[in-house]
């Protein structure tokens, strides 16, 4: 792989655009730029206990967060656990069909009624200490040995405290405070320009769940950029543009980068080659190279939209005619306010959410879930995690199981990708904890930062 190419200059209020010929659709038109200005960004909001705290009582306990999907609680009664910092929620499909979520904490003495990842309360949700019952719609159902209590003391009691939920696109979400706006005016441009995707038809093929040693937005800042993409991630860059990518900044703390996939870009030894990387990528999605034998590497992206295209016709992904090529093929990496990436890839969409640690400023809890259409004809998931190395797909699959979260404990539980991150991220707060470091000093590459700090930074002002 070549660098250091020599570029023209880039005018910070353009910014790097996607490379020609990449047929985008409307929704690829360049956002206007939002200047957020060039100082560095100080380092106490990513080492700073007290900073913690306040992002806690004046953000994460104000916002509508992503808890998790609807697909996950198919039935009456299902439900799933959703911690964030130091609280716990669990979120159920009631007997009316209604999904509701309440606070994982029963009123009796506070134990948490919830203690695994997914369950169905077939009858109700019974303390696992003292055997109270409580409906799937929160209220109190009974009380265990109830003639124990003198009556002035149970007038005290109150069912589940319930927490405002509403969903988009099959996704959960969950708000703390009851005077929020709405979810739809907190979302933004999201639905108009994500409801083309139909993420409410897809399934888990993965999720994995890793703890950091890292503040939160550390561990997040990394995954707004790929600035870093040469350096970090090599294999990639095969097949995969990690310069000519655009970045759009919204309002709602919003952004996105556009990364063009499926050609061997200028950077890459000979352009022309089809490399083993795009051979490869072809053959997963059931394209026999030998009939695309006459395209040269940089022209690649060709044969890969077609054969997508084919592959959604089989299966019967009819949306597909409704997406440009760019949004059939690329990385259409969107970021939601306050700690949600979505990497989407026309079948699947690889969510990335990154929560703080309950009681450590220094950890966050890191967890992606991907979720890939269901095929009429049996097409098996292809995983991001595993992009750049030869990997284990799925066999198998047909979106019915929901598989386990995988709790990871070492790097390379988390895939072959993100296993690099996981090495890379830590040694990065421990240099922003040095006394040394003066502050965050940010490119046009990275200006996502600047932008959801700016929106961290209007609650926290509040």
């Amino acid at each position: 792989m070549k660098l250091d190419l020599d570029r023209p200059a880039v005018d910070y209020r353009e910014g790097v655009r996607m490379t020609p010929g990449v047929e985008a659709g409307p929704l690829a038109e360049k956002a206007p730029y939002v200047d957020h200005g060039t100082a560095p960004i100080d380092p106490r909001r990513y080492r700073d206990p007290a900073e913690a705290a306040r992002e806690w009582e004046k953000m994460w306990t104000k916002v509508w967060t992503h808890a998790g999907f609807a697909s996950d609680i198919p039935n009456p009664g299902d439900w799933f656990k959703y911690d964030l910092g130091p609280e716990s929620f669990v979120v159920v499909r009631g007997q009316d069909d209604e999904i509701r979520a309440f606070y994982n904490v029963c009123p009796h003495r506070g134990n948490r009624i919830a203690r695994t990842d997914f369950g169905t309360a077939t009858d109700c949700f019974t303390c696992a200490f003292h055997g109270w019952k409580f409906g799937d719609d929160g209220a109190l159902l009974s009380v265990k040995d109830p003639e124990t209590f003198r009556p002035e003391t149970l007038a005290h009691v109150t069912g589940l405290t319930a927490v405002r939920c509403e969903i988009w696109a099959g996704l959960v979400f969950i708000n703390m405070d009851d005077d929020a706006e709405d979810l739809r005016s907190f979302l933004g441009i999201l639905p108009e320009h994500l409801d083309a995707f139909h993420f409410e038809k897809m399934r888990v093929s993965e999720d994995i769940v890793y703890t950091y040693d890292a503040n939160w937005k550390t561990t997040y800042d990394a995954f707004m950029e790929f600035y870093h993409a040469d350096m970090i991630h090599p294999e990639l860059g095969e097949a995969m543009e990690t310069y000519w990518n655009q970045y759009d900044l919204y309002p709602k703390g919003i952004s996105r980068m556009l990364l063009p996939f499926g050609y061997a870009p200028d950077k890459v030894a000979d352009p022309d080659e089809v490399n083993e990387a795009l051979v490869q990528t072809l053959v997963r999605y059931e394209g026999n190279p030998e009939d695309w034998k006459h395209l040269k590497g940089h022209e690649y992206a060709t044969a890969l939209v077609e054969v997508k295209r084919r592959l959604a016709e089989r299966e019967g992904w009819d949306h597909f005619k409704e997406l440009s090529d760019s949004q059939v093929l690329g990385d259409w990496n969107y970021s939601f306010f306050p700690n949600v990436t979505i990497n989407i890839f026309g079948e699947m969409a690889y969510f990335q959410m990154f929560r703080p640690h309950p009681t450590d400023p220094m950890k966050c809890v890191w967890r992606s879930i991907q979720l890939n259409l269901v095929g009429a004809n049996g097409f098996q998931p292809v995983l991001a995690t595993g992009l750049g190395n030869d990997q284990d797909d799925p066999e198998d699959w047909d979106g019915t199981v929901r598989p386990p979260i995988v709790y990871a404990q070492t790097p390379e539980e988390t895939g072959f990708i993100l296993a690099q991150d996981c090495y890379l991220v830590p040694p990065v707060q421990e240099g922003i904890n040095s006394r040394s470091f003066k502050g965050l000093i940010l490119g046009e590459q990275e200006v996502r930062i600047r932008h959801y700090l700016a929106e961290l930074d209007r609650y926290l002002e509040a």
